[in-house]
């Protein structure tokens, strides 16, 4: 019974990290975008900065992504030490909704 139940492991893991996607775009703050909504996507004033905690990452078309709890606290380490006024992000994760449960983030 133990193998059959690792190797039942091994294929849901196999799956989770097979239906993972991949999203680049601009790092921005989530409460500003939301609270912008409507108006031009690529203001300035809604990019992410160190002071940022709610993140979300703007695609090229425009449509904006939240982050989870712990994309949220990856991103914020990865920006913590950066002196870029745009910040530009791969995520690669799960979508639920409007919101990237985040398995890596990496931010040039």
């Amino acid at each position: 019974m133990t193998r059959f139940g690792s190797i039942a492991t091994v294929f849901v893991m196999v799956a989770t990290f097979a239906s993972a996607q991949t999203w680049t775009g601009r790092l921005v703050d989530a409460v500003c975008k939301a609270s912008n909504e409507g108006q031009d996507s690529f203001t300035a004033s809604c990019a992410a900065t160190k002071e940022t905690h709610l993140f979300a990452i703007e695609l090229p078309d425009g449509k904006v992504l939240n982050l989870n709890a712990a994309g949220n606290e990856k991103a914020s380490g990865a920006i913590k030490d950066l002196q870029k006024a745009e910040l530009r992000a791969t995520v690669s994760g799960s979508l639920e909704g409007q919101m990237v449960k985040v398995e890596t983030i990496e931010i040039r």
